[in-house]
C-alpha cells in the first residue's frame, strides 16, 4: 500500500475513531443525564401526588358530617322516611322531588363527583346521578352502617372511576338514612401529572404492576396516605429518542467534519513525505534495470540515510553479481548432472557385470560362453531400454507443452480411461473363470462443460488409476479403484480416485510430487510430477489423503473456465498432502 494511502487511512481511522468514542461518550452521558430527569419528575410527581391526595383526605375528612348532624334537608329527608316506616316507596312524592333537586347542587356546591341520599336499606332516595336515583346498592347500605371517619379508597371495580369515599348516617327511632359522597382520584392525578409531565393513573387491582419498556419509563408509587392506592407513573421515552436523534446527527456531522480536516492534512503530509520516497525508489528502479550507479537522496535526513544504504548496497551486488551468475550456472549444471547420474547408475552396474562376465568366458574360451552369451545380452538390452526410458520421461517432464484447453466432457474422459483399465484380472489375463466386477468405476453427477487439454487429462487420470491398480495389486487379489466426479462451488469440479491398496508410506507423503522420488523398483518417480504440473497448469489443486478404510486418495480441484494464461509453467508449487477427513 503507498505511503500516501496508509495515511489517509491512518488519519482516517484515527479521525474516526475518535470521534467516535467522544461521540458515544457524551451520547451516553446525555442519555443517563436525561434518564435521571425522567427520574427526578416522577419522584417530584410523587411528592406532589401524596401531599395533595393528603390534602384531599384532609378536606373530606370533615365534608360531610355537619350535614347529618345539624343539616335541615337531612333532617327533612329522615322525618319523611320515619313517617314511612322507612320504607322509601311509600315517601311523599313532593318531598322526594325536592330532595331529587336538592341533592346535586349540594354536590356541586361541596365539590363532591358523586352525592347520594341513601336508606337504610341501601335504597338511593337521591343522587347527583339522576339514573342512580331508586336503585338498591348493598355497599351504600354497609357504608352508612359504619363509623364515620377518614376517606375510604373506592376502587374502581366498585363501580365507577376509583375515587375516595365519605360518609355520615343520620339514626334515630329505628330509621337510617345517610349520605355518601365521592370525589375521583383521576382528575387529581392528571392535574398533577400536567405540572411534571409526567402521566399518572390509578394501578388496576388486581393486575400485575406495568413495567418500563423502550416506549417508556413506567414506575409505581406508593401513596400511604391513602391505603390500598398504587399511582401508576409513566413518562414517555419519546424525547430522549428525539434528543439522542439530534445528538447522533450533531456527532456525524462534526465527525465528518473532522475526518475532512484529518484527510486534507494526511493529503499535505503525504505528499511532503511520498514526493522523495517517490523519487528515491524511481532512481532505484532505473539502476536495478540498468547498469549500476549511485542516487541521491532528497526530503530529510531518514531519506538521506537510506540512499546511502542503497548505495552501498549496490557496490556490494555490482561485485558479486558476475560471480552469482557463474555460480548458478554450475549449480545447475551439476544439479542436472547428479540427478542423471543417480537415475542411470543403477541400470549401469548389470550392464557393466554381463559384460565382464561375457569377456572372463570369452578369454578363457569357456564352453559356458555361448549358454550366457544369451542372457548377458538380453540383460544389456533391457537395462539399455531402461535408460532410454529414463531419458524419455526426463525430456518429456522438461519439454511437458502448455495447456491447449478446449470445452471437453470431464465424465467422458473419465469414462474412457476406466473403461480402458476396467476388465476384470481374469479377463485382462484370458482366464476362463466366472464373471468378475470390474477393477476400476466410475461415479459422477451433472457438471458443466470444462475448459481443459483433454490429452493431458486423460495422461493425469491414466496415471493416478494405473497407480493405484499397481499398488492394490502388490497387495490383495482384488485390486479396485473408484474415480469420483461431482461439482464445488465457485465454478469448480473436483476428481476423487480412491483404490483399496496400503495407501502411501508416511516417509514418502512429504516427498510424493517431487520429481524422481518413488518406492517402485523400475519407476522414475515422475509421473505424479508430471500430474501436478499438469493440474497446476489448468489453475487447480491436487492432493493426496490416506482414507480412514485403508488406501490412497488422490484429489484434483479443476477451474470450470480453464486454466489461467501463465507465459511460463509455476516454480516451486508442490502440494503438502492433507491429513485424512473422509473413509
Amino acid at each position: 500500500m503507498p505511503l500516501a494511502a496508509r495515511l489517509l487511512l491512518a488519519f482516517g481511522l484515527v479521525a474516526i475513531i475518535a470521534t467516535a468514542f467522544v461521540g458515544l461518550t457524551l451520547r451516553e452521558a446525555s442519555r443517563e443525564i436525561i434518564e435521571s430527569g425522567f427520574a427526578d419528575r416522577i419522584d417530584a410527581a410523587h411528592a406532589g401526588v401524596r401531599q395533595q391526595l393528603a390534602w384531599e383526605a384532609e378536606a373530606l375528612r370533615d365534608l360531610l358530617p355537619p350535614f347529618c348532624q345539624h343539616d335541615t334537608f337531612v333532617d327533612k329527608a329522615h322525618v319523611e322516611l320515619e313517617r314511612a316506616k322507612g320504607d322509601p316507596d311509600a315517601m311523599d312524592p313532593t318531598s322526594r322531588i325536592a330532595l331529587r333537586r336538592l341533592v346535586p347542587s349540594q354536590a356541586k356546591a361541596l365539590r363532591l363527583d358523586e352525592l347520594s341520599l341513601v336508606a337504610g336499606n341501601g335504597s338511593v332516595l337521591a343522587a347527583e346521578d339522576a339514573s342512580r336515583i331508586g336503585a338498591r346498592d348493598p355497599r351504600l347500605a354497609e357504608a352508612i352502617k359504619a363509623p364515620g371517619g377518614a376517606p375510604r379508597l373506592r376502587p374502581a371495580n366498585a363501580g365507577g372511576e376509583p375515587s375516595l369515599e365519605v360518609h355520615c348516617a343520620l339514626s334515630r327511632h329505628g330509621v337510617t338514612i345517610g349520605l355518601v359522597g365521592a370525589r375521583r382520584i383521576g382528575p387529581v392525578l392528571a392535574r398533577i401529572g400536567d405540572a411534571y409531565h409526567v402521566r399518572l393513573t390509578a394501578a388496576p387491582e388486581g393486575r400485575p404492576a406495568p413495567r418500563s419498556g423502550e416506549a417508556e419509563v413506567v414506575r409505581v408509587l406508593d401513596v400511604p396516605e391513602i391505603p390500598g392506592l398504587d399511582v401508576v407513573a409513566s413518562v414517555s421515552r419519546e424525547p430522549l429518542r428525539q434528543a439522542l436523534a439530534r445528538l447522533d446527527r450533531s456527532i456525524a456531522l462534526t465527525g465528518a467534519t473532522v475526518l475532512a480536516i484529518a484527510l486534507g492534512i494526511a493529503v499535505v503530509l503525504a505528499r511532503s513525505l511520498s514526493r522523495p520516497i517517490a523519487a528515491l525508489a524511481r532512481e532505484t528502479r532505473e539502476v536495478m534495470s540498468g547498469a549500476p550507479r549511485r542516487v541521491e537522496g532528497r526530503g530529510g535526513r531518514e531519506i538521506a540515510d537510506l540512499a546511502a544504504a542503497f548505495n552501498a548496497t549496490i557496490d556490494e551486488l555490482a561485485a558479486m553479481r558476475k560471480r552469482l551468475a557463474a555460480t548458478e550456472r554450475i549449480a545447475a549444471r551439476r544439479e542436472v548432472a547428479r540427478q542423471i547420474a543417480h537415475e542411470i547408475k543403477n541400470p549401469l552396474a548389470p550392464i557393466r557385470a554381463a559384460v565382464e562376465t561375457l569377456r572372463r568366458l570369452r578369454q578363457r574360451e569357456d564352453p559356458a560362453f555361448d549358454d550366457y552369451f544369451e542372457e548377458a545380452t538380453s540383460t544389456v538390452l533391457n537395462e539399455v531400454h531402461r535408460i532410454a526410458n529414463i531419458v524419455t520421461e526426463f525430456t518429456r517432464f522438461a519439454r511437458l507443452p502448455a495447456p491447449n484447453p478446449e470445452p471437453v466432457d470431464l465424465v467422458a474422459i473419465a469414462r474412457g480411461v476406466v473403461t480402458l483399465h476396467a476388465a476384470p484380472a481374469g479377463e485382462e489375463t484370458g482366464g476362463t473363470g466366472g464373471a468378475a466386477s470390474p477393477r476400476v468405476e466410475l461415479v459422477a453427477e451433472p457438471i458443466p462443460r470444462v475448459s481443459a487439454d483433454r490429452d493431458q487429462l486423460i495422461q493425469v487420470l491414466t496415471n493416478l488409476v494405473q497407480n493405484g491398480l499397481e499398488a492394490a495389486g502388490a497387495v490383495r487379489r482384488d485390486p479396485r479403484v473408484s474415480v469420483t466426479i461431482g461439482p464445488l462451488p465457485n465454478d469448480r469440479v473436483r476428481i476423487v480416485v480412491r483404490d483399496n491398496g496400503p495407501g502411501v508410506a508416511e516417509d514418502m507423503v512429504p516427498r510424493l510430487f517431487e520429481p524422481y522420488a518413488t518406492s517402485k523398483e523400475k519407476g522414475t518417480g515422475l509421473g505424479l510430477a508430471i500430474a501436478q504440473r499438469i493440474v497446476f497448469e489448468h489453475g487447480g489443486e491436487i492432493g493426496y489423503r490416506k482414507a480412514q478404510k485403508g488406501g490412497a486418495v488422490f484429489e484434483i480441484w479443476l477451474p470450470v473456465g480453464g486454466p489461467p494464461l501463465l507465459e511460463k509453467p509455476p516454480g516451486d508449487t508442490t502440494v503438502r498432502p492433507r491429513a485424512p477427513d473422509v473413509p
